[in-house]
């Protein structure tokens, strides 16, 4: 009788012992790794690292992960080998089991830097050159330095790199972001040139790309882009000078510094600039200034290679965020004119007392 007690009592201590441990393994699988709340841990994964190592850093960094749990767990579902390295973030809404998943299916981190349409090359060097997130190979590189690490087939880097949001992983690199925008802008002028209108006044995909970087910095409307190109082309069938001034302001910042960015193009001209005879200065130079000025977007090469059809040979900012198109010289001076007054009623409204000057074609 007593050998049956003892026997009775083992199973049913080894029965709870059993029942603990399913319950205790239970909640490890399912429960939150992060109270509901806490803030997103990172951790980061080296190729090599077992999952011991990977739930003790996890574990140290704040998620609550049994480093052995998760080893037999991985090793049970035949994962333990099959994880990815990388950054991972773990949520409030992890669990060891979600988690081994994401590590599995390589669901790391991703970062973004975005170019705003209508920076410069340098603009978007800038941007990538302080991004913590991106490894730095090209940090203190000119532009023609820049051209010959990456073997591209160009003389300039203006106006070649592609301004969008770019996704990437730690890990990536500069010269990999540059790359990527190099080749999205040789697509999609590629892609406009191919389909481009007939009789054009551009001979080549870079007087296109020339072009739609002026008209990048010209207008910011986009159901004004096409006949703000439809105003250029026309002025280069004539013969005209295009007489921009986004083109003379790169002109003088690249002649002031080398490069041109935000920070060092001029936000005005004066009327010595606009005299002085330069490669920029389409005030006294017919045709294309001889690089872009700026990175255009897809619009803007769509504007140039299917411009609007339009009689106007000039244009001028309206005071409300677009411009007065002119068939003739006197109707421009008289929007001129106009856009003056409404410049200078806003300045006496503020008590400053410079006088406006105009932009856009003159």
């Amino acid at each position: 009788m007593v050998g049956y007690l003892v026997v009775w009592l083992v199973v049913m201590g080894l029965l709870l012992a059993l029942v603990i441990t399913y319950r205790t393994v239970g909640r490890g699988l399912t429960e939150p790794l992060l109270a509901t709340g806490d803030p997103a841990v990172q951790v980061t994964i080296l190729p090599g690292m077992d999952a011991r190592r990977i739930a003790e850093l996890a574990d140290a960094s704040g998620a609550h992960l049994d480093p052995t749990l998760f080893y037999w767990v991985a090793r049970l579902r035949g994962q333990a080998r099959a994880i990815k390295a990388g950054e991972y973030e773990i949520s409030p809404k992890d669990t060891l089991l979600s988690l081994l998943d994401r590590l599995v299916s390589g669901d790391v981190v991703r970062y973004r830097v975005t170019v705003p349409e209508g920076d410069t090359a340098q603009d978007f060097l800038n941007r990538l050159a302080t991004d913590p997130h991106l490894k730095h190979t090209l940090t203190g590189l000119s532009h023609a330095e820049i051209i010959a690490a990456l073997s591209l087939p160009i003389k300039h880097l203006e106006g070649q790199l592609f301004p969008d949001t770019y996704v990437f992983t730690g890990g990536t690199t500069d010269r990999q972001i540059v790359m990527k925008a190099y080749q999205s802008m040789q697509a999609h002028l590629d892609a406009a040139w191919a389909n481009r209108a007939p009789d054009l006044p551009l001979k080549t995909p870079e007087d296109a790309l020339i072009l739609a970087s002026i008209v990048e910095k010209e207008t910011g409307l986009a159901d004004e882009r096409g006949k703000v190109a439809g105003v250029f082309i026309n002025r280069l069938n004539r013969g005209m000078r295009l007489q921009t001034d986004p083109a003379v302001i790169y002109g003088v910042a690249k002649s002031r510094r080398g490069v041109v960015d935000a920070a060092t193009a001029p936000r005005s001209l004066t009327q010595s600039e606009l005299r002085q005879d330069t490669p920029y200065n389409t005030y006294v130079r017919v045709g294309l200034p001889p690089t872009p000025i700026a990175l255009p977007s897809e619009a803007s090469l769509q504007a140039v290679t299917h411009p609007t059809q339009t009689d106007a040979l000039y244009f001028v900012a309206n005071g409300s965020g677009g411009h007065t198109f002119s068939r003739t010289l006197q109707g421009h001076n008289q929007a001129v004119q106009a856009w003056r007054k409404l410049e200078n009623r806003r300045a006496d409204q503020v008590g400053d007392s410079k006088a406006a000057t105009s932009g856009g074609v003159k």
